[in-house]
């Protein structure tokens, strides 16, 4: 059995109180009942809202490089403060009798110091749930494709992923072989023990072995972790611990660094160490934060950290999930299954926990980090992160969005696999603005089926009179359901400014047992005057929900509900959440009161690309008595993209008030792409060098082009596939030469629809070549002639040719000489070749045409040899000379003498050549009569061999 420890905490709970509260079975069978789950006391940081806690007396203090030992204890001495030991000397934690903030002011003022921040406490963002159900990894791997991206790389290499938690247990099966050594900032003389079963966890789920035939298999596959134990035994700990942590691994080696843990609170000198870790290349990834709010949590929020949220297997944003504009990417955090230390695990149970939280998302991405810096390991941490963020699959809100970041994690497609489908979207529904609001008249139900919905309705009053509205959602109930409504209700008079805001975001808490899972209800308590109110209802966390809520408006109440901020518009145009915009969209917002003319313009009201965040040029049109603002594109829009239209920095009327940001989604309609707006092709030797413009559009999946032999055009079906790729170029090597080349290329969008079909062709070529000679002696002269012709024989004049040759013993051809073709494509040209040599003639191709080589033709040259013998008469006895010069030179070469003897020449004696290629033989004949010589040249490569004229020698 594997061991569910308690339900997702939304604060820190120890972890052994919990596991030491579980009842006991005396069997470890699987039929036997399981244990009860403890559900622990807390309450609910949603009731009331959540503070950045700090230690109560002292502060973070990082020195200035150049600030000496003395410097410091002088600093020390007028603060009346103490340091603790630190691993490292320039961050340390000063400790005074003064409260935390007014010792801040202190030291910031002190000359030694160069930052200075309250040392906040972070905490775990996630402990395992007790949801008892039996469960695997496929379901959420699958969201991710991590099973095909395993089968485009297991391997981490030496990317070391720094887990900075709450410790492991370094001797768990699944994790032994796969840790490196790590250390304890809480306790420096401590090792990394794990006393509280988050950080096992998170760790295994990056690192726990894979393919071993046990337990779970990790991110990594065959990753190193580094565990850094910056929490306590809660599961909470202090930011100097975590930045001395920080600091650690990046002095010790890690690459990728995954922080399961933050809270509220912006703390410099913190982010001085993330910052410091990022200028090392360490691409560096948080969880987000379990308060299913909008509240920015730390380190997560820092614009250097891949902040992380979570989904359940399907995709859907939990509801417990952090949200907001500095999320960066999404993944599975519902019923993670990884490693737990043993010694917290129940005797009945295998050492394997279920995980719930963002916690859980966060290590996912950090092991697909370490794959992709091993598998790409030039990348900077900007570059990794660019791909983890620009490969994830839309989800939600169409583009970039406050609850998924740029969308889920894909880990196939940003380890170089496929691109696939995005995660589907709901329709809109009709009333996302004032302007088509619902009109109700006591009671309507809906649903928030997209994160971010807004639902409003309109009723009106014929006279001033309190109303009391409620609206009330399903169950809410984190324990079995990863997307629950929690009501928000806000109420607009006729001028849409507020009177009245009320939310339930999270339900009761027992403080013996923990939630009490029932529907919520939200109540506010107006005072409407005559006319009509509006009333806008939303989703308190990030989630969707496709349970329906019910609304119910009556009148009563006190009227006394506070008012929240005034709401901006009263309609934007295309709907929010709505599809299939046609790219001629020139967007609209309706202003709800007067605002001032020149605060609308190009600056404060804008058209953004939903999926780049890049602004949209464009240009912006007030009518003052419509209150309308147009936007209008400088080009058409993308299709099948989102966008976004961003409003902020409008005032109102005659007066400094500035509205309330806006903001609208909307996404333009599918079309066929428009066909490649050029593509063409040049000719070589065996290659075609194709080359493409892509049409502007902004579902792009590749260019497909196709080839065949011969002159008919390919289809989407017949023909080779030679490119399918996003790139605006390819070579197309490996042809066969004198063959004719005809292609076709098609644009593919993402949902499959291919555009009209462009083509090329290149003609095929043939070539020859021919030789007046293929033997001469060194000074006599040949003619070279060749020809390039179409393949159906027609000539092409003008063509340039080109003559390469290369010693008949050597390897590299150069270029001899190029021509120009003749009227009937030939070419001639005559020399006098000084060494034996091969020939070839080429034509490179061009725009129309295929190149074309010949096949080689060797010319042998000859060289000459000179001879005198003098005197040509001696007597017995006496000796001669014989000697002359070998044209062209071979210096230091070696040439013999032969004499004949009956009918054969033997050798007589050798002698090498000068510089200037002359020879001499002496020669002292045996006998009387009459002897025959001559001098024998052997073949070098560049000269076939040779002889002299036979010289007879007459002895008396």
């Amino acid at each position: 059995m594997k061991f569910r420890p308690a339900l997702l905490l939304r604060v820190g709970v120890p972890a052994a109180l919990v596991a030491g509260s579980l009842v006991v079975l005396t069997s470890s069978s699987g039929s036997a009942a399981e244990p009860g789950p403890y559900r622990p006391k807390f309450t609910s940081h949603q009731q009331t809202a959540k503070k950045a806690e700090f230690e109560p007396n002292a502060v973070m203090v990082k020195f200035k490089p150049n600030a000496t030992k003395s410097a410091r204890k002088a600093a020390l001495t007028k603060l009346r403060a103490t340091t603790e030991e630190s691993l490292t000397e320039d961050l340390v934690k000063i400790t005074g009798t003064a409260s935390a903030p007014e010792l801040l002011k202190k030291v910031k003022a002190d000359p030694t110091v160069a930052l200075a921040s309250l040392n906040y406490k972070r905490r775990i963002a996630a402990v395992p749930n007790d949801e008892y159900y039996n469960t695997d990894q496929k379901a959420y791997l699958n969201t991710i494709r991590m099973p095909q991206a395993w089968d485009v790389a297991k391997s981490t290499g030496n990317q070391i992923v720094a887990v900075l938690d709450t410790g492991v247990d370094a001797g768990h099966p699944d994790l032994v072989g796969h840790l490196v050594p790590g250390v304890n900032t809480t306790s420096p003389n401590r090792g990394p023990i794990d006393d509280n079963g988050h950080g096992t966890m998170t760790l295994g789920i990056i690192a726990a072995g894979a393919n071993n035939k046990a337990g779970v298999a990790g991110i990594g596959w065959s990753v190193k972790a580094m565990p850094v134990k910056v929490l306590d035994a809660e599961g909470s700990g202090y930011d100097l611990d975590v930045a001395e942590g920080i600091d650690w691994a990046a002095a010790h080696g890690a690459k990728v660094i995954n922080m399961s843990l933050g809270g509220p609170g912006d703390n410099e000198v913190l982010h001085d160490a993330v910052k410091r870790a990022a200028a090392k290349g360490i691409v560096i990834v948080a969880a987000a934060g379990n308060d299913g709010n909008n509240v920015l949590h730390y380190p997560a929020a820092y614009p250097e950290v891949i902040a992380v949220g979570a989904t359940d297997a399907t995709g859907a944003l939990v509801s417990f999930s952090q949200y907001g504009d500095w999320v960066d990417v999404a993944a599975p955090g519902w019923d993670i299954l990884s490693t737990g230390p043993r010694q917290l695990t129940p005797p009945q149970y295998e050492p394997y926990w279920y995980c719930t939280g963002t916690s859980c998302s966060s290590p996912i991405v950090a092991g697909i980090a370490a794959l992709v810096r091993n598998k790409w390991p030039t990348y900077t941490s900007a570059q990794v992160t660019a791909r983890i963020k620009n490969l994830a699959r839309d989800a939600g809100p169409r583009g970039i969005d406050p609850f998924y970041g740029a969308g889920i994690l894909d880990a196939y497609a940003t380890l170089g696999g496929k691109w696939t489908s995005d995660f589907s979207t709901s329709a809109a529904d009709g009333n996302d603005q004032p302007a088509r609001a619902t009109v109700t008249t006591g009671t309507a139900s809906g649903t928030i089926l997209t994160e971010g919905d807004v639902d409003w309705y309109k009723i009106n009053s014929a006279d001033a009179r309190n109303l009391r509205i409620d609206v009330t959602g399903p169950v809410f109930n984190e324990a079995t359901r990863t997307t629950n409504f929690a009501p928000r209700v806000d109420v607009y008079n006729s001028q849409l400014q507020s009177i009245g805001t009320a939310e339930n975001p999270f339900p009761p808490v027992d403080p013996n047992t923990g939630p009490i899972w029932q529907a919520l209800t939200a109540r506010a308590e107006v005072s409407a005057l005559a006319g009509d109110t509006y009333i806008a209802v939303r989703n308190a966390n990030g989630s969707r929900d496709a349970r329906a809520y019910a609304l119910n408006v009556s009148a009563a109440g006190t009227g006394a509900t506070a008012p929240g901020a005034s709401y901006p518009v009263s309609n934007a145009l295309p709907a929010n959440l709505s599809t299939g915009a046609a790219v001629a969209t020139k967007p609209s917002v309706t202003f709800a009161s007067d605002v001032d003319a020149a605060t609308v313009n190009e600056s404060t009201v804008r058209l953004l690309n939903g999926r780049t965040g890049a602004v949209v040029a464009s240009t912006v049109a007030f009518d003052a008595a419509s209150k309308t603002a147009t936007i209008t594109p400088a080009s058409a829009l993308l299709d099948n993209s989102p966008y976004r239209i961003v409003v902020n920095g409008v005032h109102e009327s005659g007066a400094a008030v500035i509205l309330e940001p806006f903001s609208s989604v909307f996404s333009t309609v599918d079309l066929v792409p428009g066909a490649l707006e050029t593509f063409d092709a040049s000719g070589g030797f065996q290659k075609a060098n194709l080359g493409w413009k892509i049409p502007a559009l902004g579902d792009l999946d590749q260019i497909i082009v196709r080839r065949n032999a011969g002159g008919k055009y390919p289809t989407p079906t017949t023909g080779t596939l030679v490119y399918s790729g996003t790139a605006s170029s390819f070579a197309n090597t490996g042809l066969p030469q004198s063959t004719t080349y005809t292609y076709s290329a098609w644009v593919k969008d993402r949902s499959g629809k291919l555009s009209a079909g462009k083509g090329t062709q290149l003609l095929g070529m043939k070539s020859g070549i021919s030789t007046t000679s293929t033997k001469l002696n060194i000074g006599g002269s040949i003619t070279l002639k060749g020809s390039t012709l179409g393949i159906d024989g027609k000539a092409y004049p003008t063509l340039p040719m080109s003559i390469y040759s290369r010693p008949a013993n050597g390897k590299t051809f150069k270029l001899l000489t190029t021509l120009g073709s003749s009227s009937r494509g030939t070419v001639s040209y005559t020399f006098k070749p000084g060494y034996s040599a091969v020939y070839m003639l080429t034509f490179a191709g061009n725009g129309d045409l295929m190149g074309t080589r010949t096949n080689d033709i060797t010319v042998l040259v000859t060289p000459t040899i000179s001879s005198t013998l003098s005197p040509s008469t001696v007597k017995l006895g006496s000796t001669t000379k014989l000697s002359g010069v070998v044209n062209p030179a071979h210096s230091g070469k070696s040439v013999q003498l032969q004499r004949l003897v009956g009918k054969t020449w033997t050798a007589a004696g050798s002698a090498k050549l000068s510089s200037a290629g002359a020879y001499a033989f002496g020669i002292k004949p045996p006998y009387k009569g009459k002897i025959a010589y001559r001098v024998y040249f052997p073949s070098d490569g560049d000269h076939t061999l040779a002889y002299s004229a036979i010289r007879t020698l007459t002895i008396t």
